[in-house]
């Protein structure tokens, strides 16, 4: 009953963007930084930023040769785009290099502490490219079977990374990051999958042409669940974990994005703020900060502090609490300076502040 009501909730909530601004849009992510979600908009020959506050849509950067994957690394975006991958500053959208790897189709990204991944989808390899020096090889020449490599994600705990494929009953295989051997995960039932995202709980969410739809996995790729329809060849896709929302890259007839939310009936969605008087100060933090927070009921709440990449870097606070006006001191001892994000929650909802950590 539970699954029944999270897919009809996540149906009714989709929000589909501006149309009028995409032109076969590929693949997206969310930026936690700054608090929009990014779109590789393949015939457009550019990145568009989407708020995700209020929804607008502006042109991030230019990028000619069709880009497709993109991935975030810090304050670097990096964009697979035709044979290449293109870099550009987060922060201020600056070019600020090209990886020339004269590959053929270069189309899903990701990357590890170390790694970016590259599926090159034509010529059936993997590259992969040193993060701090850019240099690169093609790490799997032979992606294994007829099966054309498309979306890809980093695994972390199981030392590899996942990637789907194209045709009927598309394979989804695991690369071991160490050794570059190919396993065969599962044959699905899926046709023409395109891309690939995961969860906090590991759940996989997949999206495939055939049927257009994106489909649920368990971690270890059991139970699958279709839990959004009605999508027109949908591409990659990402999965925001600090609001449990997926965001997908319709790049054919709808030509747009619609974002899916998967969180419990209590939450709501990233479009809602100000939940709970929510502040941090000083902000940005170089010692210490106080943060100050209004609980309209009494309940139990959370308080977390999440990385750019969404990881719970520290829970400040998970207890009952009384109603009314809380404060309490944060110390920014043992964490790197950067980016950060603060997530209160309750039964009312959930608010996130970003806040910045300076030497």
């Amino acid at each position: 009953m539970k699954n029944l009501f999270t897919f009809l909730f996540a149906t009714l909530f989709s929000v589909t963007a501006f149309s009028q601004a995409y032109n076969s849009p590929e693949s997206i992510e969310f930026d936690y930084a700054n608090n929009r979600w990014l779109i590789a908009n393949n015939s457009g020959n550019n990145i568009l930023a989407r708020s995700s506050v209020t929804g607008a849509v502006t042109v991030f950067a230019v990028c000619t040769g069709g880009p497709h994957g993109i991935e975030i690394v810090n304050d670097t975006l990096y964009v697979n785009a035709g044979g290449n991958i293109k870099l550009f500053n987060l922060n201020t959208a600056a070019a600020i290099g090209t990886i020339t790897m004269g590959a053929t189709f270069l189309n899903g990204l990701t990357h590890d502490n170390t790694y970016l991944y590259s599926t090159d989808f034509s010529a059936k390899k993997i590259y992969r490219i040193n993060i701090a020096t850019r240099a690169f090889s093609a790490f799997v020449t032979a992606t294994g079977g007829t099966s054309s490599p498309n979306g890809i994600i980093y695994d972390g705990p199981n030392n590899r990374c996942v990637f789907v494929g194209w045709g009927a009953s598309a394979p989804i295989k695991a690369m071991d990051i160490t050794t570059g051997a190919i396993t065969t995960i599962i044959t699905s039932t899926l046709g023409n999958c395109d891309g690939i995202t995961q969860d906090l709980a590991g759940n996989y969410y997949i999206s495939s042409w055939t049927g257009n739809k994106i489909t649920r996995f368990t971690s270890t790729f059991t139970s699958p669940t279709t839990v959004v329809t009605g999508l027109s060849n949908p591409a990659e896709i990402f999965y925001n974990t600090l609001t449990d929302t997926l965001g997908n890259t319709n790049s054919g007839a709808l030509n747009n994005t619609t974002y899916h939310y998967f969180g419990s009936a209590t939450a709501i969605d990233e479009s809602k703020k100000n939940k709970f008087n929510f502040s941090v100060s000083p902000n940005p933090v170089s010692k210490s900060a106080e943060i100050k927070y209004e609980n309209f009921i009494e309940g139990n709440v959370k308080i977390e502090l999440f990385d750019v990449t969404g990881q719970v870097v520290k829970t400040l606070v998970n207890e009952n609490q009384s109603k009314g006006e809380h404060k309490l001191s944060f110390d920014k001892s043992g964490l790197s300076a950067g980016n950060y994000f603060f997530t209160i929650s309750s039964s009312e909802g959930t608010e996130t502040k970003k806040v910045i950590i300076v030497e």
